[in-house]
C-alpha cells in the first residue's frame, strides 16, 4: 500500500530544462569547454558534481564549477522554471485523498522549496528531501534521509521520477519506482526491476498509486 509517495522535481514536477541549459550553456563557457549540446537532457537528474566531474577529473574543480553554475542560475535562470500542467491539482487531489505527497530530489533543497512555494502547491507538500552538497547528493542519498527523519516503512513508499537515476535511487533503498514520460529519461534505457508503471500524464499516477491502495 504506497502512502508516500516521493516526487522528483526537474523533470517530473517542473520543467527545469530552458533555465538549466542556460546555465550550462553559461558555466561551460566560462571554463572553455566545448560540450555536446544534444548531452545536455542527461544532465538533469544527477548531481551536477558529477557531471562537472566528469570534464574536470577533479572533484574539487568540479565543486567550483558547480558554485559558478548555481550562482549564476539563480541570478536569473531558474525563473524560467515552468510547472507542468495537472501538477498542481495533481498534489491537491493526492493530500486530499490522506497520501503524504514528499518531494526528494537532486536540486538543492532550498531552490526546490523555493520553487514549490512560487507555484503555489508547498502547502499540499508533507516533506521536502533535497541536495546538500558534501553530505546528501545522490537519489539514494536524499530518499534515505526522507526515510530516516519521516521513520516509514519502505513498502509504503513510492519513488515518482522521470529518469534512470529516480529508479537506481529508489532500487538502493528497496522503493518502487514510477516513471513519468513527460521529463527528461531515455525511456529505453529505464529497465530496473522496482520500475512499477509508466505514466503518460500526471493523472495517471493518480490513478497507478490507488490501485495500490
Amino acid at each position: 500500500m504506497y502512502r508516500y509517495l516521493f516526487f522528483d522535481f526537474d523533470g517530473t514536477i517542473c520543467d527545469t530544462s530552458e533555465g538549466i541549459y542556460a546555465t550550462l550553456d553559461d558555466t561551460f563557457a566560462h571554463y572553455g569547454i566545448s560540450v555536446d549540446k544534444s548531452l545536455y537532457p542527461r544532465y538533469i537528474g544527477p548531481p551536477l558534481s558529477e557531471t562537472f566531474e566528469s570534464y574536470f577529473g577533479d572533484r574539487d574543480k568540479a565543486y567550483e564549477a558547480v558554485a559558478y553554475f548555481r550562482k549564476r542560475y539563480c541570478e536569473g535562470n531558474i525563473e524560467l522554471t515552468k510547472l507542468y500542467d495537472g501538477i498542481a491539482e495533481l498534489f491537491v487531489r493526492l493530500s486530499r485523498d490522506g497520501y503524504k505527497v514528499c518531494v526528494a530530489t537532486c536540486k538543492k533543497e532550498e531552490e526546490a522549496i523555493a520553487l514549490l512555494k512560487k507555484f503555489g502547491v508547498y502547502d499540499s507538500v508533507t516533506f521536502v528531501s533535497g541536495l546538500v552538497y558534501k553530505l546528501r547528493e545522490t537519489k539514494e542519498e536524499v530518499l534515505r534521509h526522507a526515510l530516516d527523519v519521516l521513520k516509514v516503512p519502505v513498502s509504503q513508499c513510492v519513488m515518482i521520477g522521470d529518469t534512470g537515476f529516480d529508479a537506481d535511487g529508489a532500487l538502493a533503498v528497496g522503493m518502487d519506482c514510477i516513471i513519468c514520460k513527460w521529463g527528461f529519461g531515455d525511456l529505453p534505457a529505464i529497465l530496473q526491476p522496482n520500475v512499477v508503471f509508466f505514466a503518460d500524464a500526471p493523472e495517471d499516477v493518480e490513478r497507478f498509486v490507488k490501485t495500490r491502495s
